[in-house]
Order: structure tokens, then C-alpha cells, then sequence
């Protein structure tokens, strides 16, 4: 493994925990999907990248041949083109309209959603003589942001006829994926509300529908948490969590670890703390149900997760010491499995990641 660089996060510098991004990883996921695929890929890359660092990212997906971006946010996109991002950005979200200016000014795609936002676009583009490039949310089921179905002819037909406004494609969100039956629902609805409009950028399916579904694929899909390698065991996770022990003790038998008492060792035994803890985004729910990693020996998580730190049963360990690496995520021990016991998704977790812990990028 070779460490190619290494940053802060939001709060910390100096810290003996951090996240691996492995930058292999992602190059290997990207022509994976590429050649499953075979058509045009929008990056979804909102979140920071789902935690993993957008700034680092896009760059190599932009090289590799991605076709745009997807984010969420304003600052999101004008942060990729800081980093030296060319290629289109659409904003997938909300655009307020206070903001638009900043949207022309860095070459933003605004996602229209409503009649209102026409008229605001069309009355500032005309104002400053100038087109701005949009794409059309069509709601279809999701029942979150975009224009219905059923009202959207009159929609697509003025913005193709607009002066003032570029319409660069029409896309919808799929509300639950992996069930066929009501995807197909969603996909008719928009086949009937766009079939207007055969040469547009048309995009409908995420990861998991690019992946099954090969008559969801249009001209274009979008791809965020198959680039992570989550969710999907022929992809690899690019995401491992690390740290390092900062103490070890002995605790003797019937002797209670950390808050509440909820793990107390039934013979003595050897604790290492890592300073690792809820505050870097490890769910305290996740107490005494999960495992750790030391020179690829399984140990069990002991005690209450608490705010910064985590301890860990190593009695079996041959000559631990402090300093030592104990990995608490990677292929072996994937997020997916702290999703299962939490009854949550992959995606949430991968995000909480990012708020106090620095990321080292590496490649194999």
C-alpha cells in the first residue's frame, strides 16, 4: 500500500484514528460499471463524496471519462470547481432562488422542480442576456421534489421553446429500486411524460437499478454508492477505519468496562482503548456487537461505545503494544454489517465518517 496524501477533516488534524480511502479501489469500480453498463455516467458524488472526499475524487472520475456530476448543493458544486472540475455539474437538489447568480457564475446546472423556478430563470437570464443550462425533475412516485407526471407536457414543450433557458435533460428518482414491479410503474410514467423528447439526456436509474435493470439505463445512469464499493460484493469498498491503541490495561474478573456496565469480562482480561467514538460517527448502539481487526485477528468491541473512545477485548493477542493498528472497517469487516445491526443503510453511516476524522488516500 502507498500512502499518497493524507487531510484534515472538519475538526481535526492530529489525530491516531483516521479513514483510508483506497484510490485504486475507486479507479477498479469505475470501469467495472463502465463495462456492466455500457452507457453514460453521472457521478453522484453529494455528501462530500458519501464522506469520501469530493475534491479528491471527481478529478480522477473526471480523467477516467465520467460523464458529469451529481451533487446536492450550490457549495458543493462551485467546491468541484475549485478542484479543477470541467465537465457539467448538475445541482440535484433544491436551488434557492436567492442563489442562482452563484449557479451562472461557476456554470452550475440547476434541477427545475417547479413552474416558479422557470419564471424566476427566465426573468434573470433575460435580464443579464444570458442561457442557463437546466434539467427537469419529473416526480414519478418519489413524491419529494419535482413536477407530476401527469402535468409536465406543457413544462417540457416552454422549456424547450425557452430563449433563455438550455434544457440539457429530464430525469425522475426511483423511490424504491430493488422492488421491479413498482420501478416499472415509475419508468412508464416517465416514458409517457418525455416521450416528446427522444434526443434528451434521459436518466432514471441509481446504482442498484443501472446494475439490474439494462432497459432503465437510457443515455445516461447514476452512479453514487456502487463507486464507494458499497452494497454490491463484486465492487470493493474504498473506505477503512483505523486507529490506533492508546492504552492497555488488565480487568480483572466481574469488572465492569466503561459507562453503564454493559460488558464486565467473565475471567481477567486485556482492554485496548482506541481513540475512536461516537462523535466520529460509530453509533453507540453499536456496543458489544461489533468486531475489530489486529494483524487480521477478529477481536470483539467491549463496553459502551463512548464519545471519543472505544475498547476492545485483546486478551488472546500475542505481544500487543500501544501504537499498534486496530481496524474497525474494510473488506472484511464491511459497513454493511453495522447497517444490518442498526436496521439502517450503508449510506448513512459512510457520511458520519467524515465529521471529526482526517482521511489518508492510498493506492495498491
Amino acid at each position: 500500500m502507498t500512502v499518497t496524501h493524507r487531510t484534515h477533516s472538519l475538526t481535526s488534524t492530529q489525530r491516531d484514528a483516521w479513514v483510508e480511502i483506497n484510490l485504486s479501489a475507486l479507479e477498479r469500480n469505475f470501469k467495472k460499471l463502465q463495462e456492466l453498463i455500457k452507457t453514460k455516467i453521472m457521478a453522484v458524488v453529494k455528501a462530500d463524496a458519501y464522506g469520501h472526499g469530493a475534491a479528491t475524487l471527481c478529478p480522477i472520475l473526471q480523467r477516467l471519462g465520467v460523464d458529469s456530476f451529481g451533487v446536492a448543493t450550490i457549495d458543493e458544486g462551485i467546491a468541484l470547481r475549485q478542484a479543477g472540475i470541467k465537465i457539467p455539474i448538475v445541482i440535484l437538489g433544491a436551488t434557492p432562488l436567492w442563489a442562482y447568480e452563484s449557479c451562472f457564475s461557476n456554470n452550475l446546472t440547476i434541477t427545475i422542480y417547479s413552474i416558479e423556478q422557470i419564471n424566476q430563470l427566465e426573468e434573470l437570464a433575460q435580464k443579464n442576456k444570458f442561457k442557463i443550462p437546466v434539467q427537469l425533475k419529473i416526480d414519478t412516485g418519489m413524491n419529494r421534489l419535482g413536477i407530476d407526471y401527469n402535468e409536465c407536457l406543457k413544462t417540457i414543450t416552454d422549456l424547450t421553446n425557452s430563449k433563455y433557458l438550455e434544457l440539457k435533460g429530464v430525469f425522475t428518482h426511483l423511490s424504491d429500486a430493488k422492488n421491479y414491479d413498482f420501478s416499472k410503474i415509475q419508468k412508464g410514467r416517465f416514458d409517457k411524460a418525455c416521450q416528446s423528447m427522444p434526443l434528451l439526456q434521459k436518466h432514471i436509474a441509481n446504482t442498484y437499478a443501472a446494475i439490474n435493470y439494462s432497459d432503465f439505463r437510457y443515455n445516461l445512469v447514476r452512479t453514487g454508492i456502487g463507486l464507494y464499493g458499497q452494497e454490491f460484493n463484486f465492487l470493493e469498498p474504498l473506505i477503512s477505519l483505523k486507529g490506533r491503541i492508546t492504552r492497555i490495561q488488565k480487568v480483572l474478573k466481574d469488572e465492569p468496562v466503561s459507562y453503564e456496565r454493559t460488558w464486565t469480562a467473565k475471567k481477567d482480561s486485556i482492554i485496548a482503548t482506541v481513540p475512536i467514538g461516537y462523535a466520529d460517527g460509530i453509533d453507540r448502539k453499536l456496543s458489544n456487537k461489533i468486531f475489530g481487526l489486529y494483524n487480521n485477528k477478529k477481536i470483539q468491541q467491549v463496553g459502551a461505545i463512548t464519545m471519543d473512545q472505544t475498547m476492545f477485548d485483546i486478551s488472546e493477542l500475542k505481544d500487543p503494544k500501544v501504537g499498534d493498528v486496530i481496524t474497525l472497517l474494510n473488506n472484511e469487516l464491511p459497513v454493511s454489517s453495522w447497517a444490518e445491526i442498526l436496521n439502517t443503510i450503508s449510506y448513512e453511516l459512510i457520511c458520519r465518517l467524515k465529521i471529526r476524522l482526517p482521511r489518508v488516500y492510498t493506492r495498491d
